[in-house]
């Protein structure tokens, strides 16, 4: 019974290692060198592999720019120190006219009757004189506080925060969201009031201009404008891209949609079925990105179908080594 038992665990062992040595049915069929995956119908199904029809579309030229969202709070105490400079500038003044008022009165009386006496005059004159230069402190700390301003955040912001922190209302509760957007380099300023901002969980997410920045990019260098969007969702430093409209001139091409992009060598690509199983990489143009996907005036059709499921997975295939080569580095001796 033993040896039985021995004889059945050797015959086991033995058809196990017969099945692992067997060859494994390869998902990749054929590739060639210019970029191409070939696949037989079973793998293909097995695998997953998704495509989407690709709509011809027309947008206007575009180019990509990048968003900040700011933080409110330092615009938010800018408008409460305007408004206590404005509100100090206006007492002062106030008081100032008040005490000229009263040292004319007293001169009056002085000169009439002398119903007033000379130390009197004296000290009526000299509070004038003093809430005069205190009017005049006022004035200039206004003044600069409001220049200020200016320099931070250029004129619109300045303006509006000078209003005083009610005017500033939408942003301090999140209605609405502040954004620094650089355009980029030779595009000084930007030809339309609306650009539309690209977010990952959503569509596009238009954005109104607010006015010019005096503050450029450390990186970037381009001018910098500020732009107002519906706050909801978007958090402060988050760094989001935005899709600016160049003119009224528009092209004709499609769209491919995020799903369907791979990054390689540092360049985006996108797979597109150009028989049943037979897939053709093609690249993507960087600066065809925007809020709705990657605009191709060239080198995509409509109705060609890309891939948007299994682009790494064919990218894998194609990248492997054609059959019979050995690897680099591979070495069968000892």
């Amino acid at each position: 019974m033993r040896t039985d038992s021995g004889w059945h665990r050797v015959i086991l062992v033995g058809a196990c290692a017969t099945a692992l040595t067997l060859p494994m049915p390869s998902l990749q069929a054929a590739t060639n060198r210019s970029g191409g995956v070939t696949l037989p119908a079973a793998s293909v199904n097995a695998s997953g592999i998704t495509t989407t029809v690709l709509q011809a579309t027309r947008q206007t030229s575009q180019a990509q720019a990048t968003a900040s969202v700011l933080d409110p709070q330092p615009l938010l105490a800018l408008a409460a120190q305007l408004q206590a400079a404005h509100a100090n500038a206006v007492a002062a003044a106030v008081a100032a006219h008040s005490a000229s008022v009263e040292a004319k009165r007293t001169a009056a009386l002085y000169h009439d009757g002398e119903n007033a006496s000379l130390q009197q005059l004296q000290a009526t004159a000299a509070v004038a004189a003093q809430a005069q230069a205190q009017q005049l402190i006022a004035q200039a700390q206004d003044v600069a506080a409001r220049s200020s301003a200016r320099a931070q955040w250029g004129p619109a912001l300045a303006t509006l925060a000078a209003r005083g922190p009610q005017a500033l209302n939408a942003y301090a509760n999140g209605h609405s969201a502040l954004l620094a957007v650089v355009l980029p380099a030779g595009l000084a300023t930007p030809p339309g009031d609306t650009i539309a901002l690209s977010l990952p969980d959503r569509g596009p997410l238009p954005a109104r201009l607010v006015g010019a920045s005096p503050r450029a990019d450390a990186v970037v260098q381009g001018a910098t404008y500020f732009y107002r969007a519906d706050g909801a969702g978007l958090r402060t430093d988050q760094r989001l891209s935005a899709s600016v409209p160049l003119g009224s001139a528009t092209q004709t091409g499609v769209t491919v949609p995020d799903a369907a992009v791979i990054w390689y060598a540092g360049q985006p690509w996108a797979y597109v079925e150009t028989a049943a199983g037979h897939y053709q990489r093609r690249p993507l143009s960087v600066a065809a990105r925007n809020a709705s996907g990657w605009f191709e005036a060239s080198g995509f059709r409509a109705g060609e179908r890309v891939v948007v499921r299994g682009g790494e997975l064919l990218l894998s295939q194609e990248l492997l080594p054609p059959p019979g080569v050995k690897p680099a580095g591979g070495d069968d001796d000892g």
